[in-house]
């Protein structure tokens, strides 16, 4: 009878009737499974193996932990390991993650950790210590969604050092790059004191960094100097830095602030001539009789050292592409910027700048109102201008190798950072008067809803012009 029950009528098999049968529905309980789960975690019952960690024991299952990862695993299971046989493991953390441990262990009961910037990355040492792989990928996805953040909560510093550490190339990129286009952000975070001294002295070698002037840069450095884990290591870090800070690019007002400091009265000789010979270019370079023969950054602050120009188009989304060309006409870059005296009658070089940010094109022949040709590519268009006057114009321009910096900005809550960098490197000569590049950024990078490459709905960038070598076509 009990036989006659469970078949139906006309079938022999009775799964494939049921796959078949047009009411069948999914009864998903998970989340109650998974709550069960969870229940467990720090739970007496049933436990089978203490966790210990510092001064906190934490009740656990081996059931839980040796399903979740090969390492406690091996551990708890192989002889060779003696927390096999121990009712009572002893497990040695690094000292960031001891606080987040409890935190690490719950997402082995229940799949979820919540987790910020403070504290992903000591969650992802311990994912990364005892292999829990899903759990590292979502650490370093978290990361890739949060490098921009205020400097009160931002760690790309140490995401960056981890990344570098572990081989994680695409997060060390990302990070990288917006180190060197957001540096005032990341010298205000908290993690500026621990950052390496290797990695120091990778950001102070380059000229991409965008900061506010040298002086600035150098007050973070003096401060990461007499921090009181850094200490210790002073004077060897000073001499190690002191050929990278470029005290020729500080004005005179600033060069006299950091001799009126502690640091330099402290280590004057290791500051050496470095200062005099700032102050020797300053007086040189307005009888034009020198100029710096030490590379820019990219700097923020309007002074004699900063070449650069806006570009910006207010309202973004409402222009008409025809309205949205950005012109910059006169773009002086002055001769004593040059890193060599120049035979030159001009007193300064113009370029003129052009960049499309909705899209290339040209005007109609007749009718400057209606577009001809166009394309979709956001281009950049840097000319060098001949000399004016008949004088000038006597004596040819020389040859200049220049990098070429675009930063296009955008906005996360309320900090304004730069949210693409362009970069490039160009000779301006007789024969390469122009450079050209079709596509700086994707036009639908800027047209999407709530673009992260915008402003408050505005356009914004900045182009850096930096002439960093003149090439002397005798030798």
């Amino acid at each position: 009878m009990a036989e006659k029950l469970m078949r139906t009528p006309g079938s022999g098999d009775t799964s494939t009737s049921l796959s078949k049968n047009a009411s069948t529905e999914s009864i998903n309980d998970k989340e109650y499974f998974i709550n069960r789960f969870e229940n467990l975690y720090n739970n007496q019952m049933f436990s089978d193996v203490i966790l210990k960690v510092g001064d906190i024991t934490y009740y656990a299952h081996k059931i839980m932990l040796v399903t979740a990862s090969e390492v406690f695993e091996a551990m708890l299971s192989e002889d060779r390991w003696k927390e096999a046989t121990e009712s009572v493991v002893s497990l040695t953390e690094e000292e960031c993650c001891v606080p987040v441990f409890d935190m690490f262990l719950k997402y082995l009961y229940c799949g979820s950790v919540e987790v910020n910037t403070e504290t992903v990355l000591p969650v992802l040492l311990l994912a990364d210590k005892y292999g829990i792989k899903r759990l590292c990928d979502s650490c370093v996805d978290y990361m890739m969604q949060h490098i921009v953040e205020s400097p009160d909560s931002n760690r790309t510093l140490s995401w960056y050092h981890y990344a570098k550490m572990t081989g994680n190339q695409v997060l060390q990129e990302k990070c990288h790059a917006f180190i060197l286009s957001n540096f005032s952000i990341v010298q205000k975070a908290s993690d500026w004191m621990a950052v390496s001294v290797n990695e120091l002295t990778e950001f102070l070698s380059s000229s991409e960094i965008v900061v506010t002037s040298e002086y600035e840069l150098w007050q973070e450095v003096e401060r990461w100097l007499l921090c009181k884990h850094n200490r210790d290591h002073l004077v060897e870090n000073l001499k190690g830095f002191m050929p990278l800070i470029r005290f020729s690019l500080m004005t005179p007002c600033q060069l006299s602030l950091v001799e009126e400091s502690p640091l330099y009265h402290e280590y004057k000789d290791i500051f050496g001539d470095k200062i005099w010979s700032a102050y020797r270019r300053h007086s040189l370079m307005y009888e034009d009789i020198i100029a710096s023969r030490e590379p820019y950054r990219n700097y923020n602050c309007k002074n004699q050292y900063a070449v650069y120009c806006d570009l910006t188009l207010k309202k973004y989304t409402s222009k008409q592409k025809v309205d949205s060309k950005i012109t910059v006409e006169n773009l002086k870059i002055p001769a004593n910027f040059m890193p060599v005296p120049l035979q030159s009658q001009s007193k300064q070089f113009t370029f003129l700048v052009d960049f499309f940010p909705m899209g290339f094109f040209i005007p109609h022949v007749l009718y400057a109102q209606y577009i001809g040709r166009h394309n979709d590519d956001t281009t950049l268009k840097i000319r060098r201008c001949n000399p004016s006057t008949p004088t000038q114009q006597s004596t040819p321009l020389p040859d200049m190798r220049a990098e070429i910096t675009l930063i296009i900005y955008g906005m996360k809550g309320t900090i304004r950072y730069a949210a693409h960098t362009f970069r490039a490197k160009h000779t301006f000569s007789a024969e390469a008067s122009k450079f050209e590049v079709p596509s700086v950024i994707h036009i639908s990078k800027l047209k999407e809803a709530k673009s992260n490459y915008l402003v408050n709905g505005d356009f914004e960038a900045r182009l850096f012009l930096k002439i960093q070598e003149i090439i002397d076509k005798k030798s």
